[in-house]
């Protein structure tokens, strides 16, 4: 069985985005053709945190090129709704401990959690955004 605070180094090891041209093409691949389907007027906010790799002057340019305005949130549940999910993705997670005995125990997990998350949780949040 795996330890508890190695559980969380592992969570924490597949969030991390890890590069700035990651991150690029997470942005490119991932993020701009659902804001394209979705926000056709281009009217949503984005957020990130103040992690390092965002701060990247590669990341800079690209927003800058891209005319991508930013809203930086810190780790604030009340305005970053997605530190609500990482909470509840913890939590479970805790609760399933016992049914985690490797690595890829661990992410076939975070996947079920994560795509068992209730659509209208997710709207709860987005609407108690101050």
């Amino acid at each position: 069985m795996i330890d508890p605070h190695h559980l969380l180094k592992l969570l924490l090891n597949l969030i991390n985005i890890g590069t700035a041209k990651r991150y690029i093409d997470i942005l490119e691949d991932n993020l701009w053709p659902v804001i394209a389907r979705h926000f056709p007027e281009n009217n949503c906010i984005f957020q990130d945190d103040n992690a390092p790799v965002y701060r990247a002057r590669s990341v800079m340019e690209y927003r800058l090129k891209n005319k991508i305005d930013i809203n930086l949130v810190a780790q604030s549940p009340d305005l970053n709704i997605i530190e609500n999910v990482w909470h509840r993705l913890k939590r479970q997670l805790q609760n399933e401990v016992d049914c985690i005995a490797t690595d890829d125990d661990l992410k076939s997990k975070i996947r079920l959690i994560w795509q068992s998350l209730p659509i209208n949780y997710i709207q709860n949040l987005y609407h108690s955004i101050p």
